[in-house]
């Protein structure tokens, strides 16, 4: 809903009035109506339906924050599981070389390359990690739980706005009480 006064005080003129008189009108009639239909005309329930929707929309948020941290935690799994793979063939290759001198000099032009074994080594030891092809297949089930729980989410948020909106249209359109000095104290 509008708030015309308002509207009225930045400089709207009479048309924007009429306008928003209408537009209160049709939003008042929908907000009555959704009421009516799920019995929330008292403003106890409505506070309380507000609330509930809320409660809902939180644990739904917070289910889904859930399965993107376990999505995240299997990629970093797989990422590591990658880098080790990948940098396996340069830690065989230093294992060959028999000489120290030439070990060294290997050593240092592949630093990086150990490097990155050694971390996704103490990564992999911290996970116990699974098989590579059990990892993905436990992603691609994490991925398809997430999405069904940021689904959950966001039907539970748009219910959540929808009763807020109405929750807001009805107070608007409830009396306010008058505020200031009254007339009767004037001369």
């Amino acid at each position: 809903m509008v708030d015309r006064e308002a509207k009225r005080a930045e400089g709207k003129g009479i048309g924007y009035d009429r306008w928003a008189t209408m537009h209160n009108l049709k939003a008042w009639s929908k907000t009555f109506m959704y009421l009516q239909e799920h019995d929330l005309l008292s403003t106890d329930k409505l506070i309380a339906a507000v609330d509930a929707a809320g409660a809902e929309a939180r644990e739904a948020r917070s289910r889904y924050d859930a399965a993107a941290a376990k999505v995240t935690d299997k990629k970093a799994m797989l990422e590591a599981m990658d880098n080790y793979r990948k940098t396996y063939p340069v830690i065989k290759e230093y294992r060959m070389i028999r000489k120290e001198k030439d070990k060294q000099k290997f050593h240092a032009a592949h630093e990086a390359d150990f490097i990155i074994n050694d971390a996704a080594k103490r990564q992999l030891d911290k996970l116990d990690a699974p098989k590579r092809k059990e990892v993905v297949a436990e992603i691609q089930s994490l991925i398809s739980e997430k999405n069904e729980c940021y689904n959950d989410y966001r039907e539970k948020s748009d219910r959540l706005h929808e009763l807020m909106t109405m929750q807001r249209n009805y107070q608007m359109s409830m009396p306010q009480p008058k505020r200031g000095h009254s007339h009767e104290q004037e001369r």
